[in-house]
């Protein structure tokens, strides 16, 4: 079995997307829980958009970072990414 480029293009795009999704969110549930401001918007301290205006340049960097995470995750392990079948020649 080869794995085709557009295979690859796609695992590209879906890793960058999802780090570049999952770094920011895991910032903010770890503000929300870890760093207490769950208590502090409870409290009518600040709101939520507050919490995330405050933030803003903090989890696009986080953003960023996930993305260029996953294109060094892609470069790892699926750029070069090739698997020989020995049953492939049966299956043409």
């Amino acid at each position: 079995m080869h794995i085709d480029t557009r295979h690859r293009i796609w695992a590209l795009i879906y890793l960058m997307a999802a780090y570049a999704l999952a770094l920011p969110t895991l910032a903010l549930f770890l503000d929300l829980v870890i760093n207490g401001s769950i208590i502090d918007i409870w409290k009518d301290k600040y709101s939520f958009a507050d919490l995330i205006r405050f933030r803003k340049t903090l989890f696009l960097y986080f953003a960023g970072l996930g993305a260029a995470l996953g294109f060094v995750y892609w470069i790892f392990f699926f750029r070069k990414f090739r698997h020989h079948d020995p049953l492939d020649k049966y299956f043409k």
